[in-house]
């Protein structure tokens, strides 16, 4: 198997389409298959002040590839293997381990371009969410500098609606549009800031609140020799993947501060800022994506999460209300995420 370090993203990625500046704002992300979320995903994070769009895709045959390419603030990135190949990843530090190539492309392309900036990370059913009276990113990046904090870490929100009946019709192309078809947040914490520390996690997602409301379980499939024996590494293949609870969206990039997965920096973030990124998982494509990654199997474990949401829709269809808890809140602007314990900012008051 092939070692790499974080140097040698250029061998493994080429750019297909713009040119990198490395004195814009700019806002990093892995693709495959993404056109429905696109407009919505790249007009909201422009208004909020990102400058320019690093993409590395993923063979998207959806029409992806295409509609990247002709946005003049798009930077295309393609390379020969797919998301889920597996590389051996030699970090920084020295040390090694397996990595899959996207998780691999999230820590290094940056890498190439960038020194001394800050870079945000976002998947494309990601939108990152403002606090009050703050008008762009650049304003968080400059906070960040006079703090010295080398990344600023966020609650990672599932949007949802009342029951499976809002997941019916077309996917919105806007992010208000989004925020109106999925309305509904818990509104419980998240993420508790421990300057100096990397920040402690909630130990459930809304997901993982549903599997368990819905009685959803992993099952074991036994397939081949595993019918005769199963290792432990195979068993833990198919139980539950927790969902994002919490991810760095903005990290400094340079000799010292990177990205280190989908979710950490390797330095313990800022101890004042609490960002929210809005995640759109239950939406009216989510039944489709479902169908593609069990097709696929790229994801972690060969997405066996994917088979336990199918199950999950199933068990809900026809259950009125059926995403909403005591804790469900209907989102009415960042001052609810706040008030929540989702969001912090220095300058609001989160009382």
């Amino acid at each position: 198997m092939q070692t790499v370090g974080i140097e040698d993203a250029g061998k493994l990625a080429r750019v297909v389409s713009g040119a990198v500046d490395p004195g814009k704002l700019t806002l990093f992300s892995t693709m495959k298959n993404e056109f429905g979320f696109l407009p919505a995903w790249l007009d909201h994070h422009r208004a909020i002040g990102f400058e320019q769009f690093l993409i590395w895709d993923d063979a998207s045959d959806d029409g992806t590839g295409a509609y990247l390419e002709a946005q003049p603030d798009v930077v295309v990135m393609r390379s020969e293997h797919g998301f889920g190949h597996v590389l051996r990843y030699r970090d920084p530090d020295g040390a090694v381990r397996d990595e899959r190539m996207g998780t691999y492309m999230k820590i290094a392309v940056p890498h190439l371009f960038f020194d001394g900036a800050y870079v945000g990370y976002l998947d494309a059913d990601e939108f990152l969410i403002l606090p009050p009276g703050i008008g762009s990113v650049a304003e968080i990046v400059a906070r960040l500098r006079t703090e010295g904090a080398p990344a600023a870490v966020a609650s990672v929100v599932e949007f949802f609606p009342a029951d499976m009946s809002g997941l019916d019709g077309a996917l919105p192309a806007t992010f208000d549009g989004l925020i109106a078809a999925y309305p509904f947040f818990e509104a419980e914490p998240l993420v508790t800031l421990r300057p100096g520390q990397q920040p402690k996690i909630a130990p459930m997602s809304k997901t993982a609140h549903l599997f368990a409301r819905y009685d959803v379980r992993p099952k074991l499939e036994r397939k081949g020799w595993h019918r005769l024996w199963m290792p432990k590494k195979a068993r833990e293949a198919q139980s539950f993947q927790k969902s994002p609870r919490h991810k760095t969206p903005l990290v400094l990039r340079n000799a010292d501060s990177r990205l280190t997965g989908s979710h950490y920096a390797n330095l313990p973030p800022s101890g004042e800022v609490l960002l929210t990124v809005a995640h759109f998982v239950f939406t009216a494509q989510f039944a489709d994506k479902i169908e593609r990654a069990i097709a696929w199997g790229a994801h972690t474990n060969g997405a066996s999460k994917y088979r336990y949401y199918a199950e999950l829709l199933t068990r809900m269809r026809g259950v009125p209300e059926g995403f909403l808890s005591e804790s469900s809140k209907r989102y009415t602007g960042p001052e609810a995420l706040i008030e929540a314990g989702l969001m912090r900012w220095p300058d609001q008051d989160s009382t």
